[in-house]
């Protein structure tokens, strides 16, 4: 029986609203998997909407069609999730389709077959890209041969290998368990239609995902052949902490100071400053037992060296040199961003699981604003004081 106590169940419920969101997220990603079978996790997520609860390839298309919103599948480092955007009165159709894939999606010879090719075919596409294989060497770079630094998709060597019967078991045994289950419901509802809908997920009263060793940082160089390229694609990595740690959300606004937005130091300096490229930018990479700070750029091979140079510079006099205004500008960016992101159904649904499985605890707008709004120069200045040194860079470069 559903209740508001049940911690793998998450609700928020929005008056007068005719849309929804519903999300199914499990605590288990690519870089759980044991190496051999590297990419089941993203072969099972294709698998489940491909066929599932009886119905044909058809019939599911026509039904996913006609929720007239979005419906999504998707496998990340250390997760894996179903989610679905449409109005109220397909909830009915939408927790059906959402429950199946979950449950029962199709292990059979010739869809696992197909959807092999595909991922494959996702894979040779990744290689294809110098910006997809820039990023993978980033990870390399920083993390080595750890499981987090592992391609989502997996190899060809380890996709080729997983069979229906490998997929089936891995499912089972690895994904569908109740304590790595976590369902987020956004809308206009009581809790008895959530229960209905609900009827037949396996869900439990805690938490508990699969576990990953911390990575050793490395701050190595891998420098990828980009001959058939035009410009040069660059990465360079500097680390940070992981996502429960306190100092987590500094890293989000010192990555806005850095390169996260159109007033940031390098966008201003080497766009529209310098001119040396199109677009440069900084992420956070925050994972449950480590993280990382990300630059990222593509610039012409002759002015590849000037743009790193700049570069290092910025970072190098970040600790030392960050404003006031600088702070406010980029804590107000991110409050807003977050206010945006609670209003709409889907972005509630991705807060609410995301926090809970991120940081076990349940969102809270007013706490998080709160957090933001604490945040101070001091705070920023220390932590690019104490992770943003040139001894601890990982860089990686496809060089054209």
């Amino acid at each position: 029986m559903w209740s508001e106590s049940t911690h793998s169940l998450l609700f928020h419920r929005t008056p007068r609203k005719k849309t929804l969101s519903v999300g199914i997220w499990i605590a288990h990603g690519a870089a759980h998997d044991p190496e051999k079978i590297a990419g089941a996790t993203h072969l099972v997520e294709h698998l489940t909407l491909r066929r599932c609860g009886g119905r044909d390839r058809l019939e599911l298309a026509r039904l996913l069609d006609r929720l007239g919103g979005e419906i999504d599948a998707w496998t990340a480092a250390e997760s894996m999730g179903l989610s679905v955007q449409t109005t109220l009165d397909a909830l009915p159709d939408a927790m059906a389709i959402l429950r199946d894939a979950l449950i029962t999606p199709s292990f059979a010879p010739e869809d696992v077959d197909l959807e092999k090719q595909i991922a494959l075919a996702e894979q040779r596409l990744a290689q294809d890209d110098p910006s997809d294989r820039v990023g993978e060497a980033i990870l390399q770079a920083a993390w080595g041969k750890h499981p987090l630094a592992r391609p989502i998709v997996g190899t060809p060597e380890s996709i080729s290998a997983l069979s229906p019967e490998i997929l089936e078991e891995h499912h089972r045994l690895r994904l569908l368990r109740p304590e790595r289950i976590v369902i987020g419901v956004v809308g206009d509802l009581d809790a008895g239609t959530i229960e209905e809908g609900l009827d037949g997920i396996p869900l439990g009263n805690k938490l508990e995902g699969s576990t990953i060793q911390a990575p050793e940082w490395l701050a190595g160089s891998i420098t990828i052949d980009g001959s058939s390229v035009d410009q040069s694609h660059v990465r360079l990595a500097f680390p940070a902490v992981e996502l429960k740690h306190p100092d987590a959300i500094l890293f989000a606004v010192l990555s806005r100071i850095l390169g996260g937005g159109n007033s940031s130091r390098l966008f201003q300096k080497l766009r529209e400053d310098e001119g040396l490229c199109y677009d440069i930018w900084t992420s956070p990479v925050l994972r449950s037992s480590a993280g990382l700070l990300e630059i990222g750029w593509a610039a012409s091979p002759a002015m590849a060296e000037r743009c790193r140079e700049l570069v290092l510079a910025e970072v190098e006099a970040l600790a030392s040199s960050i404003t006031q205004l600088e702070v406010e500008t980029a804590v107000q960016g991110l409050r807003r961003s977050l206010l945006m992101d609670a209003e709409t159904p889907q972005g509630r649904a991705s807060l609410d699981i995301g926090e809970f499985m991120d940081r076990g605890r349940r969102f809270d707008l007013k706490r998080n604003l709160a957090e933001i709004n604490a945040i101070t120069r001091e705070d920023l200045s220390r932590i690019a004081s104490e992770y943003l040194r040139p001894e601890l860079m990982a860089s990686a470069i496809c060089r054209a």
